[in-house]
């Protein structure tokens, strides 16, 4: 009888979020950023890990990802960003929940403020062979400054190759709408490969691709992490070209952070430095249960 209705409750949040993701794909202008906002782990990263983003960060990097990761979790992060060398700053939080413990489909919501404006996330993967998920991801965004809504899709693959060697392909704004393209919100292509030496040394390259960019359509994340005493992370990364959401830009720079891991909660901090085309520096601390 209780299995019974374990199922019957995993099946009832499964048609929740489907309801969810269609409706806020709906309708409206098709308007959003790729990477919506930067978690302390991934700021530490530089925005890099499309291919083995931990917890709730499949949410906003790579929603296929969520089929890879059997735990509910429950996250809360916050980033305040700011420069002497300009008049930029402000500050931004995300709320996110998932569950990817469902057998039918994996799926997450998330539900982001920033200055420019508010982001609602869902997201859904499947994993269709043991070593080979799908995913799919809406964003509704609403409170701009010039108070039009939108939506966007993401599409995302990821394949498992061996415990050392993992990939995944990501096609931000998929849509690719020419009223979004004035304000940088490009169609994107993203490839990345997670290298574990060892679990003691993660490599995460991840190439990008903008074709309707006049200039600079090639860029790049870079990020390592050190894994020291099994649960604690040391992070560190470099992007070019790349896009940085909370500033609402396309430029260069870098970042790093540190994470500890204990049996049920995630705790992390991370600061994304750019350098041009502005120089700006943003500090993210979060925060997720897991269970």
């Amino acid at each position: 009888m209780i299995k019974k209705t374990m199922k019957f409750k995993y099946l009832d949040l499964s048609v929740f979020w489907s309801c969810l993701l269609l409706a806020a794909l709906a309708g409206g202008n098709h308007q959003a950023h790729a990477l919506d906002f930067f978690s302390p782990r991934s700021a530490g990263i530089a925005g890099s890990g499309i291919a083995g983003p931990l917890l709730n960060d499949s949410l906003f990097m790579n929603p296929s990802y969520a089929s890879f990761l059997p735990t509910y979790a429950v996250g809360l992060t916050w980033a305040t960003y700011g420069s002497q060398d300009n008049p930029i700053h402000g500050r931004a939080y995300s709320v996110s929940v998932q569950d990817g413990r469902n057998s039918l489909f994996q799926a997450g919501l998330a539900y982001t403020v920033r200055q420019d404006h508010s982001f609602i996330h869902l997201g859904a993967s499947k994993s269709f062979i043991q070593n080979w998920g799908v995913g799919l991801s809406g964003k509704f965004f609403f409170n701009s400054p010039n108070k039009t809504n939108g939506q966007e899709l993401s599409l995302s693959s990821t394949y498992v190759f061996s415990p050392w060697i993992q990939t995944a392909v990501v096609v931000d704004n998929l849509l690719g709408s020419a009223k979004g393209r004035p304000a940088g919100l490009y169609r994107e292509f993203k490839a990345g490969a997670k290298f574990n030496i060892d679990k003691i040394l993660l490599v995460y390259l991840d190439p990008h691709y903008v074709p309707d960019l006049a200039a600079d359509r090639f860029g790049h994340s870079i990020g390592i992490e050190f894994v020291m005493m099994r649960d604690l992370f040391l992070r560190i990364g470099n992007y070019r070209n790349a896009n940085v959401p909370h500033l609402n830009l396309r430029g260069d720079g870098y970042g790093f952070g540190l994470g500890w891991v204990a049996p049920r909660i995630s705790i992390d901090y991370g600061i994304s430095r750019t350098v041009d085309p502005v120089s700006v520096t943003t500090h993210i601390i979060g925060a997720t249960s897991f269970f």
